[in-house]
């Protein structure tokens, strides 16, 4: 009776690993994520003519995570979840299945000195570092018109 009751649990594990779905970068490009906010967040690298800067962020307190849905070309961002305050509204541009372009979308929103300057530099180029679970981990970098790279490591998890 034994050997059947761990015979039995021994098969379900081996059912529940192979039903097991591994995430792909495909599985990011379309639906609703949130972006956890994280320690990792607040650290950036600047990097200027071959010299390298790290300096941190002072983080929002009262952002918890910020919401996601994302379609073929599109995406819009609500801090907190949907429904709070107004959305930022950005345009994706792929560069292959793991690797895409972000710009704000200046005919859905008014964009403030940053976003523009953020459009004005060729916006952020988003790429993966890994995929854990629900999560993939990424870089995101951003080169200035005058050669500065600005780059930052985040999560965005599918929920």
């Amino acid at each position: 009776m034994k050997k059947t009751t761990i015979l039995i649990a021994i098969i379900l594990l081996i059912g529940i690993k192979i039903n097991a779905q591994e995430l792909t970068c495909k599985d990011f490009k379309i639906g609703q994520f949130y972006i956890p906010t994280t320690e990792e967040l607040k650290d950036f690298t600047i990097i200027k003519n071959d010299s390298i800067q790290n300096f941190e962020i002072q983080l929002d307190s009262t952002v918890t995570k910020t919401v996601i849905e994302r379609k073929k070309n599109t995406q819009t961002e609500w801090i907190n979840g949907i429904g709070n305050g107004q959305p930022a509204y950005e345009k994706i541009e792929w560069i292959d299945d793991c690797t895409y372009r972000l710009t704000y979308d200046e005919s859905k929103m008014e964009l403030d000195e940053t976003e523009k300057w953020v459009n004005e530099n060729n916006g952020i180029v988003v790429s993966k570092r890994k995929i854990e679970e629900n999560c993939l981990f990424y870089t995101a970098t951003m080169t200035s018109n005058n050669g500065e790279k600005f780059s930052q490591n985040g999560v965005i998890c599918k929920k």
